[in-house]
C-alpha cells in the first residue's frame, strides 16, 4: 500500500512539474510575442511618423496651419488621402509621393490641383525608373519655364515619353536638357513638340541631358537675336526667321530654308556660311538640326504628336516584371504600417509628451538644488514618483 501510494504521488509530482514547466514555457513565449509585437508596432508608428511629417511639410509649404489640421482641414486629408493612395497603388511609397506633392505646392499649386497632377507625374516618373521627388521637380520647373498651365500636362508628359521612346534619350536626361532651353523655348514662340523633337534628334547624334539643352538654347538665340554679321548671312542665303507678323517661325522650318540655301554653296563655303550665323561651339548641333531636315525631323515629330497614354503605357511595362512587383509590394507594405501605426500613435504621443514634462520637472529640479545631495535626493525621489504615476 505505501508503495502504491509513493509511486502515485511521484506521477502527481511529475504532473506537476511539466504542468509548471508548461505554463513557464508559454508564459515566456507569450511575452516574447509580445515584445516582438510591442517592436512592430512602434516600427508601425515610426513608419507613420516619417509619412506624418511628409504630410505635414506639405501643409506647411501650402498655408494650411496647424488649427486647420486639427479641426480637420478637408485640403490636407485630401493630400493625405492622394499619397496614401499611390502608396497602395502604385510602386511608390506614401512617403515619397508626400515629397512629391510637396515639390507641387513649391511651385504654387494648391491641394486640389496637386491631387490632380500626381498621378500624371507618377506615370512619368515610372516609366522614366526616376524618384518621384525628382520627376515632380522636373515637371513643375519645366512646364512653369514653358509658360504652361496644369491643363496641358497630359500633352507635356506624354510627349517627353513618346520621345524618350522613340529617341535616343531618356526621359531624366530628355527634362534636364528641358531645363536649360525651356525659356527660350517660349520666348521664340516654339512649341512643345519642336522643343522635344529638335532634343530627340539632338540626342540621337549623342549630344543630350544639359548639353543638347544649351546647344539648342544657343541656336535659338543665334536666330532670334542674330548679331550683325549673322543677319548680313541670313539675308544673303534668302532665309527668314520670322514671318511677315513679326513672330518668330518654327526652328524645323527655319533650317529646312537654311539647309536648302546652303546645299547650293562649296563646302568650304557652308561652313564659312554656318560659322558667320552661330556660335562654333554649336556647330556640331547645327549640322544634326540640318541633317534632320530631309526626313529625320518630321518623322520623329509625327511620332511625338501620336503620344496619347505614352506615358502610362510606358509605367505598365516598366512595372510589370518581378521588380516591378516588389516595388509595389514594398510600397503596399508601408502603406499597411502607415495605417497600423496611426493606431498606436496617439498612444506613443502621450507617452512621450507625458515623459518629456517629467524630465523637464527633473532638470529644473537640479538646477535648483545646486550641489545639495539632499535636495538632489528629494528630485529623484520626486521624478520616479512621477514616473510611476504616469506608468499606472
Amino acid at each position: 500500500a505505501a508503495e502504491t501510494l509513493e509511486s502515485a504521488l511521484k506521477s502527481v509530482v511529475s504532473a506537476a512539474a511539466a504542468m509548471a514547466a508548461g505554463v513557464a514555457a508559454a508564459g515566456v513565449a507569450a511575452g516574447a510575442a509580445i515584445a516582438g509585437a510591442a517592436v512592430k508596432a512602434n516600427e508601425c508608428v515610426n513608419v507613420y511618423a516619417d509619412f506624418e511629417d511628409s504630410m505635414l511639410q506639405v501643409a506647411a509649404t501650402m498655408g494650411i496651419t496647424q488649427e486647420e489640421i486639427a479641426n480637420g482641414s478637408d485640403a490636407y486629408e485630401k493630400l493625405t488621402n492622394a499619397a496614401k493612395e499611390a502608396g497602395a497603388a502604385t510602386r511608390y511609397s506614401a512617403s515619397e509621393a508626400g515629397a512629391a506633392l510637396n515639390y507641387l505646392a513649391l511651385a504654387g499649386y494648391d491641394a486640389e490641383k496637386a491631387v490632380e497632377t500626381l498621378p500624371k507625374v507618377l506615370d512619368l516618373a515610372a516609366a522614366g525608373g526616376m524618384e518621384l521627388a525628382t520627376a515632380s521637380d522636373l515637371v513643375t520647373d519645366a512646364m512653369s519655364a514653358l509658360q504652361m498651365s496644369t491643363d496641358d500636362l497630359d500633352v507635356f508628359i506624354d510627349q517627353m515619353a513618346k520621345t524618350a521612346q522613340k529617341s535616343n534619350t531618356s526621359v531624366q536626361q530628355l527634362g534636364t536638357a528641358m531645363l536649360e532651353c525651356a525659356g527660350t523655348a517660349a520666348s521664340t514662340g516654339q512649341d512643345l513638340i519642336t522643343l522635344n523633337t529638335a532634343l530627340g534628334v539632338l540626342a540621337d547624334n549623342g549630344i543630350k541631358s544639359a548639353e543638347g539643352g544649351t546647344h539648342l538654347r544657343n541656336v535659338l538665340l543665334s536666330l532670334s537675336a542674330p548679331n550683325d554679321k549673322a543677319n548680313i548671312k541670313l539675308k544673303e542665303l534668302g532665309v527668314s526667321v520670322y514671318d511677315a507678323g513679326g513672330k518668330m517661325r518654327q526652328l524645323n522650318e527655319v533650317m529646312a530654308d537654311l539647309d536648302k540655301s546652303l546645299s547650293s554653296l562649296t563646302q568650304e563655303g557652308r561652313t564659312n556660311a554656318i560659322s558667320d550665323i552661330f556660335e562654333k561651339t554649336d556647330i556640331n548641333a547645327v549640322n544634326a538640326l540640318l541633317a534632320s531636315t530631309s526626313g529625320r525631323f518630321g518623322e520623329l515629330s509625327a511620332q511625338i504628336a501620336d503620344c496619347s497614354g505614352a506615358a502610362s503605357d510606358m509605367a505598365g511595362t516598366m512595372e510589370a516584371g518581378l521588380a516591378g512587383t516588389a516595388r509595389s509590394f514594398r510600397s503596399a507594405m508601408e502603406g499597411m504600417q502607415i495605417e497600423t501605426g496611426a493606431i498606436f500613435a496617439e498612444l506613443k504621443k502621450s507617452l512621450m509628451s507625458d515623459a518629456t514634462e517629467v524630465i523637464r520637472s527633473f532638470t529644473k529640479d537640479l538646477q535648483e538644488a545646486g550641489g545639495d545631495w539632499g535636495k538632489i535626493s528629494e528630485a529623484v525621489g520626486k521624478a520616479i514618483s512621477q514616473a510611476v504615476a504616469m506608468a499606472g
